[in-house]
């Protein structure tokens, strides 16, 4: 047992002191995961890309059902509602709404259409989000109830332009390349003419725009609530992932991604298991829910042309800081300024930008400084103490060399510098789990 104790404390260490190091350890496991997870592997398939010519010719039959729906729907009241209104799966649209907003990377400014937006619940969350949203549905009454929605929400941002337009289910009167992002939630299913609408909204988006979509996979179809809605003439299409991948391909998308989200398949533990889970225990049964979670629902991201992300739409954020001084210690005296010599290197998926696009993507080194007192407790003394500009951009991989000459302190102590990168008006590395260095300011 102290052997295993030691041996545990040692990798930790490793892991710990180089993170490089648990990339090596995860791809040299990765055939063994593979062979365990054997008997939770899908059949492979390959997809079509040719719909169905009946459900295509029944078109403007579908488009009069889904405005019939809402204009003969008693409960307006219930519409205005939603998603709240729907107690059974009110959690499940805010959770699919939470993943394609994390997903889609939105910034505020953005212009997103939102297609098969009916009663606009989505869309006037994304005002609230800050983007020009574009309501788009074939039922004009739909439409109507959405902008009663926005005009009874006091918080609604009218500055923003929002717009709702019917549209003819065939063309978007929306212009060429004016989008920076379309999202569809729950209601791609519906769609007969699948392509025509892909085609469309791939038109519309910008070179770099992304499509998100959440939407039901297998067995949706025999859901009770999807009979109920195909007896009133709505279409209840069961999406094959591989058919719509190869679909969206041929309609002028680059890419297509499953976003590989958790959230639906809840998987409660004791607390004090925690630690056991995280190392296998109950994990087959774990990865059974899962996988089965991933065939029934799908959170997609169509991407008109994959590129490499940078900070003004940022990835991974990560970063190793570190400085040539062995013992992280400064001896300084009152009133004299500090130069260090730092180096970073980007261990992330996105491009730093030493100089800010558009007012967005500023990346820069900053520090916060704690005093620490005689017991060794630290206090905040100045979150944004000190900023260190980048002479370039650094591309993921790379690593830059920092000159910081830190302020003078005046009150003599002990003090702590925490240096982290940070992009300007956006989030600091330290929360999406990237180190941080601390230099210990001895002032006398």
């Amino acid at each position: 047992m102290p052997a295993q104790r030691y041996l545990h404390e040692l990798g930790h260490r490793v892991l710990h002191r180089w993170p490089a190091s648990k990339c090596l350890v995860l791809a040299l496991l990765d055939p063994l995961y593979r062979t365990m997870l054997w008997p939770f592997k899908l059949k492979a398939r390959t997809g079509s890309p040719i719909e169905a010519p009946e459900l295509v010719a029944r078109t403007e039959a579908y488009n009069r059902a889904a405005e019939d729906y809402y204009a003969d729907f008693a409960n307006k009241d219930f519409l205005l509602r939603k998603p709240f209104s729907e107690s059974a799966t009110a959690a499940l649209h805010l959770i699919d709404t939470g993943v394609l907003l994390q997903a889609l990377n939105l910034q505020a400014g953005d212009t997103v259409v939102e297609l098969g937006a009916g009663s606009c619940w989505l869309s006037q969350m994304l005002n609230r989000y800050g983007c020009r949203t574009i309501s788009v549905d074939v039922s004009p009454t739909a439409l109507e109830i959405g902008r009663q929605l926005f005009q009874r929400d006091p918080a609604t941002n009218w500055d923003l332009r929002p717009q709702f337009i019917a549209y003819d289910g065939h063309t978007l009167p929306i212009d060429s390349g004016s989008c920076d992002r379309a999202i569809i939630s729950d209601a791609f299913h519906h769609i007969p003419n699948q392509g025509e609408v892909l085609h469309e909204i791939c038109r519309v988006l910008k070179p770099d725009g992304v499509l998100g979509m959440s939407e039901p996979g297998r067995g949706h179809g025999e859901h009770q609530q999807s009979r109920m809605e195909a007896s009133t003439g709505i279409l209840e299409n069961e999406l094959v992932l591989e058919d719509l991948v190869a679909l969206a391909l041929a309609c002028g998308f680059t890419h297509v991604h499953v976003v590989v989200a958790g959230a639906r398949h809840p998987f409660e533990i004791p607390a004090l298991d925690l630690a056991a889970f995280c190392g296998g225990k109950n994990f087959a049964l774990y990865w059974r829910r899962f996988s089965g979670a991933l065939e029934r629902h799908h959170y997609l991201l169509f991407y008109k042309r994959r590129t490499a992300p940078d900070t003004t739409r940022p990835g991974r954020l990560q970063a190793t800081i570190s400085t040539p001084r062995p013992d992280h210690i400064l001896h300084l005296r009152s009133g004299e300024a500090a130069a260090l010599a730092v180096s970073i290197t980007n261990d992330g998926d996105t491009n730093w930008l030493a100089l800010p696009r558009d007012g967005r993507g500023w990346t820069r080194l900053g520090v916060h400084l704690l005093k620490e007192d005689a017991t060794g407790s630290r206090a905040l003394v100045n979150f944004d103490w000190h900023r260190a500009d980048l002479s370039a951009s650094v591309a993921p991989g790379e690593q830059a060399d920092v000159a910081v000459t830190l302020p003078a302190i005046i009150d003599p102590g002990r003090y702590v510098a925490v240096f982290d990168l940070v992009v300007e008006r956006l989030a600091w590395f330290a929360e999406y789990g990237s180190s941080t260095l601390e230099i210990v300011l001895d002032v006398e």
